[in-house]
């Protein structure tokens, strides 16, 4: 029996609903289709007529994410008792949440309310100048809350799939291009569930149970663990006998823990996580982020890594605060190998950052040269009118040009070539 008086599981309730379209479209039986090819020849070929539309999917899951909000409120007004409320809308209001027209809504409902799907148990029409109530299958809101398996999803918050990061072509110049992480793990995810090393690098205890969902720990975002200090600790902390092999590999289980704890906090802000699906995430992380932690690296370059890692995850976060209407999809691939937020086969996910961080890089650096520029052209110019100060007055024409030519050079070939551009008719004699 369906208690109402539990919250609805955002991911959950997706996920029966995915897995509820998928079974009625493999339940429709293929029809024979003759068709008339370019050479003449006739070829028969079996379609299912019928089929729930990827579209009618998407309505569906927006409807979904509508009526939990409305769930929610009602709870809060204290209007739930032991039935779950309807939803009073409109095709209108429903254009404009799910940004469409008014006409593809009322299709797409004459869609889910057929009862061989399932979707909508009930309608309730109230005529045209008025709202009317749906309610959705308590059967799919509601699924899976008795009992939490292995297998069962995570309570994240409602992702869906065409909604990642953009892909973004990879800007590299040779000043900012990173040292890139090889020997890629080619692995698929059903592999790499058991391959990332037993305990949580962290607290150092195994998981061996699920105990339900449980909320972020509250770690402040800055509090990057920096990998040196990490391996200073885990080498101190164990035997004699214990080899430094020993003491990274605790220092790489250091460097997950601490991800996924920032990843959590900043893109699953709202969701919950069983033991389970954070041993699954974390899995995701070390394969997909960190490589396997195969590169050969040293600890300075891994701290580097790390750190870049983290305020890639802020760029992330600030996308998504950019963009409500978009949303990462679950840690790790949960039907699909590869589709993953952190896997690095998916390329519109955690992978796509790079670039981001990358073009960031770019830009930061480009205005420290400008700022530079525009520093050196200030102090140039008081030098000739006599105003800079002392230490700086008492040098020659030259000796100041040199002097912000010192400056420049820290920046590069390119930033020099743009001094010498800019000051090419003022460079002193003597």
């Amino acid at each position: 029996m369906i208690d109402y008086g539990k919250n609805i599981n955002q991911a959950t309730a997706l996920s029966a609903w995915w897995k509820l379209a998928d079974k009625y479209n493999r339940s429709l039986p293929p029809q024979p289709v003759v068709r008339k090819l370019p050479n003449g020849t006739l070829k028969t070929v079996y379609i299912r007529r019928g089929l729930i539309s990827k579209s009618v999917i998407e309505t569906g899951e927006k409807l979904i994410l509508r009526y939990i909000e409305a769930f929610n409120q009602a709870r809060k007004l204290n209007l739930v008792k032991n039935e779950a409320p309807s939803l009073s809308t409109n095709s209108v209001e429903l254009s404009r949440l799910f940004q469409t027209s008014d006409r593809t809504v009322r299709a797409h409902l004459n869609v889910l309310r057929k009862p061989g799907i399932g979707f909508i148990s009930q309608y309730n029409f109230r005529g045209s100048r008025a709202n009317y109530e749906l309610w959705i299958n308590p059967e799919i809101l509601w699924a899976g809350q008795t009992e939490i398996s292995k297998n069962a999803p995570c309570a994240a918050p409602a992702r869906l799939q065409n909604k990642n990061l953009p892909h973004i072509k990879q800007l590299e110049t040779p000043e900012t291009k990173e040292k890139e992480i090889t020997h890629v793990d080619k692995c698929g995810v059903a592999e790499q569930q058991g391959a990332m090393p037993a305990g949580d690098g962290k607290t150092g205890h195994t998981i061996t149970s699920d105990t339900g969902p449980q909320q972020p720990a509250e770690i402040p975002v800055e509090a990057a663990v920096r990998p040196l200090a990490a391996k200073k600790q885990a080498t101190e902390a164990g035997s004699a006998a214990r080899a430094e092999k020993d003491a990274q590999k605790a220092v790489f289980l250091t460097y997950v823990e601490n991800f996924w704890t920032i990843a959590w906090k900043l893109l699953y802000p709202t969701a919950e996580f069983n033991e389970y699906c954070q041993r699954m995430a974390k899995n995701a992380i070390y394969f997909g982020v960190y490589r396997g932690f195969k590169a050969q690296l040293s600890a300075a370059e891994w701290e580097q890594y790390h750190l870049q890692a983290i305020e890639r995850l802020k760029l992330a976060a600030n996308y998504y605060e950019n963009h409500p209407d978009k949303h990462p999809p679950l840690p790790y691939a949960e039907f699909k190998p590869g589709t993953g937020y952190f896997d690095h086969q998916n390329t519109r996910g955690f992978e796509g950052t790079h670039d981001w961080y990358t073009r960031q890089q770019v830009w930061k650096r480009q205005q420290k040269v400008n700022d530079a520029l525009r520093r050196a052209e200030k102090e140039i110019r008081l030098h000739k009118q006599g105003k800079l100060r002392d230490e700086l007055q008492r040098k020659t024409p030259l000796e100041m040009f040199r002097y912000q030519e010192t400056r420049l050079k820290r920046f590069g070939k390119a930033a020099l070539d743009k001094f010498y551009a800019q000051f090419s008719t003022q460079i002193p004699n003597s």
